[in-house]
């Protein structure tokens, strides 16, 4: 069989369509980035993969999916994302020749021979996860989350699997509250972790700068979750506040409509998070079912 015969060895065309307005982010891009500098990186990554995959089966050996481990392939497209950055903006930025330094990319003259082993710049993360990114340390700045798919399908032959491709660009800035840290355990080999929370998942969703056209639909989904669990994580004292204060007995379609909703949360997902509030509100004994069903006062006890 010849190379277009297989399926993972097809070249992957990034689609312009997966742009966002940047008038539609919540700040503009740092360092002079603009999306198209973030689509020219997509399609260079994507170039890369499928003219290293095309070379090493001309050579018989494994595609780079299964040539590095998970870390390594992430490693990998990490590295071509920030050189490819650096490259768009050559004034502005250039990648951090301090071994292992942070972030990846930093403002070129700012720090001597433009090594620095902690600053400011730009931190680039690949990951084939929807969520769950992490890091040697909760640092406040920007950073870059490429979220790429491979299909690890077994039922399927290794060459006739869909070629991997990038899902999504996000970028934002983050502060240390957005991040989660866990120790490192005693005698264990692995340091300690930092794990981006919700509410830094929910900062970088919502400034995506290019998604896949096909892999739109569920990063609007996925963006959504995030409000309706960042809604529902203040929204109990919120609840308690308008029970306390109202003359008369509430219903949730009441509570909901006397509390601001966030723009991308629509009436029928809110309601459901302030039901979910109240029933844990009552199990707790915070709040009461009053005569009529469906509403709730505040517990007397």
């Amino acid at each position: 069989m010849t190379n277009a015969e297989f399926r993972l060895l097809q070249a992957v065309v990034p689609d312009p369509a997966g742009l966002i307005d940047p008038t539609s982010l919540p700040e503009p891009l740092p360092y002079g980035l603009a999306p198209r500098h973030i689509l020219r990186t997509v399609e260079d990554v994507q170039d890369l993969i499928h003219q290293l995959n095309s070379v090493l089966q001309q050579s018989s050996h494994e595609p780079l999916e299964d040539l590095l481990d998970r870390a390594a392939f992430s490693g990998l497209i990490s590295r071509t994302v920030a050189a490819r950055l650096a490259e768009s903006r050559p004034g502005s930025l250039v990648v951090n020749r301090y071994h292992n330094g942070y972030p990846d990319l930093i403002p070129k003259g700012q720090y001597p021979d433009d090594a620095v082993q902690r600053g400011i710049g730009l931190e680039v993360k690949a990951s084939r996860s929807e969520g769950s990114w992490q890091s040697h340390g909760p640092r406040p700045g920007w950073f870059v989350v490429v979220q790429f798919a491979i299909d690890e399908s077994e039922a399927v032959a290794r060459l006739q699997r869909l070629p991997t491709v990038v899902q999504a660009v996000m970028m934002a800035r983050l502060t240390e509250a957005d991040w989660s840290w866990t120790p490192a355990r005693a005698n264990r080999i692995r340091s300690g972790t930092a794990s981006v929370k919700p509410s830094g998942k929910l900062k970088l969703r919502r400034s995506a700068v290019w998604v896949a056209p096909a892999f739109r639909e569920r990063h609007d989904y996925l963006r959504t979750s995030l409000v309706a669990s960042e809604f529902r994580r203040d929204l109990a004292p919120r609840v308690l506040e308008l029970l306390e204060t109202a003359n008369e007995a509430l219903n949730a379609a009441s509570i909901r409509d006397q509390i601001e909703l966030p723009s991308e949360l629509d009436e029928a997902k809110a309601l459901a998070a302030v039901k979910s509030v109240l029933a844990k509100l009552r199990q707790d004994g915070r709040v009461e079912s009053s005569g009529n069903r469906g509403f709730y006062r505040r517990s007397r006890s």
